[in-house]
């Protein structure tokens, strides 16, 4: 097994050396993702455009849930098991830790909607800091798991739970937020900038991708009988 491991991580450095000559091309342009103010805006922006369009949209819904207390609570809940659940991974290769905290927001998205899916993921990704700071905080960060959580309540909640659902869903917030707002947001904080972490990190969600999304599928049946 170890030695199969082994083998995997030399593939996949392949990989990795592969996408970066590609994106090599675009180097000039992803430099300047380098510049944390430029961050910010884009990723600011985003936020803003999408969280817009949940309140327009789904604020009845924001409303109802906000002022009923087991909504509440249960969100409560779930941020105090994303941080308990934060402690804990289980390390297979350099390029594939699974962790466990990413099951909490796709629960209060698919039982509360949006807006509280929102409200849960940036309150846990706070508090998570809070108690167990890495390095300097980013905003940045914490508003690309806003957007994230939003994309999550508008692909799941009120809809039928089934695989392919979840998956696409899994699959847009991958790509969307885990590669490209999450990237663009760490960027500035390392001295080989975008490009510099982009390859590793495109390695490393899309070999998650399916094993989240069976096991987000999988939870969420569960939880489907606690919906309000």
């Amino acid at each position: 097994m170890e030695n199969f491991i082994q083998k995997a991580d030399t593939y996949f450095d392949g990989v990795k050396t592969a996408i970066r000559g590609g994106l090599g091309f675009f180097e000039d342009f992803f430099k300047l993702f380098s510049n944390f103010w430029l961050s910010a805006v884009v990723i600011s922006a985003v936020f803003a455009i999408v969280l817009i369009y949940t309140i327009l949209r789904k604020k009845m819904v924001f409303k109802k849930n906000v002022k009923n207390v087991r909504t509440l609570a249960m969100c409560a809940l779930l941020v105090a098991i994303n941080i308990v659940l934060g402690y804990f991974y289980i390390p297979i290769s350099n390029y594939l830790r699974i962790g466990f905290g990413f099951m909490t927001v796709p629960i209060a998205a698919a039982l509360f909607g949006p807006g509280m899916a929102c409200l849960t993921g940036i309150t846990q990704d706070v508090v998570s800091f809070v108690l167990k700071p890495t390095g300097g905080y980013l905003f940045t960060y914490t508003l690309s798991v806003g957007t994230g959580a939003l994309i999550y309540g508008w692909m799941l909640y009120g809809k039928k739970i089934t695989f392919w659902r979840v998956f696409v869903t899994k699959a847009v917030i991958v790509v969307f937020v885990n590669i490209i707002l999450s990237s663009i947001a760490l960027a500035p904080t390392v001295g080989t900038g975008l490009i510099g972490i982009l390859p590793a990190r495109i390695i490393k969600n899309l070999l998650l991708l399916p094993i989240q999304a069976v096991i987000v599928y999988f939870i969420l049946k569960i939880t489907e009988r606690f919906k309000v």
